[in-house]
């Protein structure tokens, strides 16, 4: 039982450029509607989001233009975290119940149970923990995510997104020029000046800013604990949606940040959805689907 999926929002730079910067990047699309039915949808526990990125700065995910205490930026900062963990799992729950393929079990009672069984917000649930959700909340499905990158972005992934974007473009430039060498470095020049904002994360190229948010989220069975579900989002652009808030809060960090969480949470809602998994598909016994 193997269905690992991947939804990936991010396009090479040289046509990302080109799209976003003069056109506008997409905005929010409806959420596909499951064909499930509703005797068959599982039931599913989101555990509590984690942030895997290190954060050490307030004024990394918001806008701060007062001078504050070490004290005082400790304490804003840890809440600034809580609320965008919340708010992720909010968004993905939000999306995934507008696509009517699964039934949600109450946060409050997967908080309790995540809490007693010491399960740390974007930690992976072991069987045996995932026995428990199963015998004690009902859940078919167990959810676990994590913020990989929100706004600031480990140089791992900096490191292999631009040398992906930029062999896609030097090889694409290299058979239209017969492999000029002047035109072919030169281009990797233009690459390395205007992708690092974009790849570094928070950085602004012809006045646009970008705020790169990545996450990953699996769902695992509750009956053997195997993976059957895993993506990952991301997002550093969202323009239509971006222009529709007022220009008092457009340009403020959080509120480009918040954007693109909300378009990431949707696509990772939206893959699990389309996944159509189902409570017999899954080998529950029958009487739990007559919840």
């Amino acid at each position: 039982m193997g269905y690992l999926t991947s939804c990936f929002r991010i396009v090479p730079f040289g046509f990302y450029l080109g799209l976003a910067t003069f056109a506008g990047c997409a905005s929010f699309d409806p959420a596909p509607q499951s064909e499930v039915e509703l005797a068959d949808r599982p039931y599913v526990a989101i555990l509590p989001f984690g942030i895997e990125v290190e954060i050490t700065k307030l004024s990394s995910v918001k806008t701060v233009k007062e001078t504050l205490s070490p004290e005082d930026e400790s304490k804003r900062l840890a809440q600034a975290l809580q609320e965008i963990r919340d708010e992720a799992r909010w968004l993905f729950l939000s999306r995934l119940a507008t696509g009517q393929g699964y039934r949600v079990v109450p946060l409050e009672q997967t908080d309790a149970l995540a809490e007693e069984l010491q399960v740390k917000p974007g930690k992976l649930p072991t069987p045996e923990q995932l026995a428990e959700f199963r015998r004690r909340l009902g859940a078919d499905l167990v959810v676990a995510g994590s913020i990989l990158d929100y706004g600031k972005i480990r140089w791992q992934w900096l490191a292999a997104g631009m040398f992906t974007d930029m062999s896609w473009e030097t090889a694409a430039l290299g058979v239209a020029t017969a492999w000029n060498p002047a035109i072919i470095l030169g281009n990797v020049g233009f690459e390395l000046l205007t992708s690092t904002p974009v790849w570094f994360g928070g950085g602004y190229l012809f006045g646009v800013a970008f705020r790169p948010v990545r996450v990953e989220a699996r769902a695992f069975e509750t009956i053997q604990g195997y993976p059957i579900w895993q993506a990952t989002g991301e997002a550093v652009y969202v323009w239509g949606a971006l222009k529709q808030l007022p220009e008092a809060v457009r340009g403020k960090k959080e509120s480009q940040l918040q954007i693109n969480l909300a378009e990431t949470m949707e696509s990772l809602a939206d893959s699990l959805t389309t996944g159509g998994f189902r409570v017999t598909q899954l080998g529950i016994r029958p009487e739990f689907a007559q919840r």
